[in-house]
């Protein structure tokens, strides 16, 4: 079909603009929560609407990605069904649906939209490219915030909470960054798209959130896969990207040994120290190791199906009760929170088994699609366990499905390696 021509009377014309819609509000995400959440109510709406456009069309059930974004498809119908389950068993708030509902809309979205051939190797690059520029954008924001009033606080202006918003950064960087290393694009579109990456680790350094830190070995590892495979070809990408993570080590360095602790690496260790030593969980990991180990307790006392939203609301509340002041006093910071800051622990705590069985049905789902694409289409393959490894490594420290912006980034990011399957596999059997 031809994807360059604005004739409206085409019928690609509509599928093309909306796209380009899409492309535009998933750039400008970074600075606003509602505008990535029009870029996801845009994009199922969009998929069902193919759906029922094209009802009595014959589908594509034979591609690649057709196949993975059906796995992903169950796998979220599986998550959901297992999170309803908790709601029913264990007492839990309905606002549990968020996440997954969210998820599995978008998921439903690519199943109709692979099945229909309504996403090409251009809309592909359009994507990429929007993806790099809200890199851009989540950059030049942090800066602008960091030079604009010495006292304003990065972390506390962002769209959303700090930590989630820079793990969705994240995502953004691993979807770029093995397509910057292919051989399928031109030069110039892979720098460009290096530059994103570059952004992203920029604005994420900048947010100091180190939860999202971890994409920097990530990253590592990809550029080592690729070097690997493609041998010395292309030494100026080679070169870029080395000057690129030369530059990050610099930063980290620098970060670590001047004054300041620009990115609280060394708060993070002290606040660990203070825990131990004196019991004092009045700090941002202080009080993760506090609620970590009351999450521990919860499970045990019924670990099939959890205590409940509920109780673990008043646990968290009513942390040190009965005890001295001076305990009470050292629990402060607990009390002001209202999870465990732990996706395994906080799942299994409200819902047992079946509620960390629900969050790790998206997970198994994830790497099920990975394995189906880790040969016909390994571009799509490592893009997709990036946005996997992040997920996964970030659920350590926080609730992320807690915030709604979290989990639409996730249902996004997601689906775009599943619906570019076909592109990638047909790529790599020509070349």
């Amino acid at each position: 079909m031809s994807i360059h021509t604005h004739d409206s009377r085409n019928p690609h014309f509509f599928k093309n603009a909306s796209f380009y819609i899409l492309a535009g509000l998933i750039a400008l995400g970074p600075l606003n929560s509602k505008i990535l959440g029009a870029a996801w109510l845009f994009f199922w709406v969009f998929g069902f609407w193919i759906a029922f456009k094209a009802r009595n069309t014959p589908s594509h059930t034979s591609s690649i990605a057709a196949t993975v974004t059906s796995t992903w498809f169950k796998s979220c119908v599986l998550a959901l069904a297992l999170t309803g389950i908790c709601i029913l068993l264990s007492r839990q708030g309905s606002d549990t649906l968020n996440a997954p509902m969210r998820i599995l809309l978008a998921a439903t979205a690519a199943f109709f939209l692979a099945r229909r051939g309504a996403i090409s190797s251009y809309l592909r690059r359009i994507l990429l490219h929007a993806i790099a520029l809200a890199c851009l954008l989540a950059f030049a924001w942090t800066v602008f915030l960091m030079f604009q009033d010495p006292n304003v606080v990065v972390r506390n202006s962002l769209a959303t909470n700090a930590i989630p918003w820079a793990v969705v950064i994240s995502f953004y960087t691993a979807l770029l960054l093995p397509a910057a290393l292919s051989e399928q694009d031109s030069m110039v579109r892979r720098r460009l798209w290096l530059f994103g990456v570059g952004c992203g680790i920029g604005a994420i350094l900048l947010s100091q959130s180190r939860g999202a830190f971890l994409i920097i070995p990530w990253c590592c590892l990809v550029y080592a896969w690729f070097w690997y495979r493609n041998g010395t070809h292309h030494a100026s990408i080679h070169r870029a990207f080395l000057m690129l993570f030369g530059a990050v080590a610099i930063v980290l360095a620098s970060a670590w040994f001047m004054p300041g602790d620009v990115l609280r690496m060394h708060q993070a260790v002290h606040d660990i120290s203070e825990a131990r030593t004196s019991e004092n969980y009045n700090t941002s990991m202080g009080a993760r190791l506090y609620l970590w180990g009351m999450a521990v307790e919860g499970i045990r006392e019924s670990p099939w199906i959890g205590i409940g939203s509920i109780e673990r609301m008043r646990r968290i509340k009513h942390a040190g009760e009965g005890e001295s002041a001076e305990v009470q006093a050292k629990l402060h910071e607990v009390r002001s929170l209202g999870h465990v800051h732990n996706q395994y622990l906080h799942s299994a705590l409200d819902g047992g088994v079946i509620g960390l069985a629900s969050f790790l049905a998206l997970l198994i789902g994830m790497a099920v699609a990975i394995f189906h694409m880790r040969r016909a289409a390994p571009i799509a393959a490592w893009q997709l366990g990036g946005v996997l490894f992040m997920h996964a490594t970030a659920s350590l420290t926080n609730v992320n499905f807690a915030h709604n912006y979290y989990a639409t980034a996730l249902a996004l990011a997601v689906v775009l390696p599943l619906l570019t399957a076909s592109h990638n596999a047909t790529k790599t059997r020509s070349s």
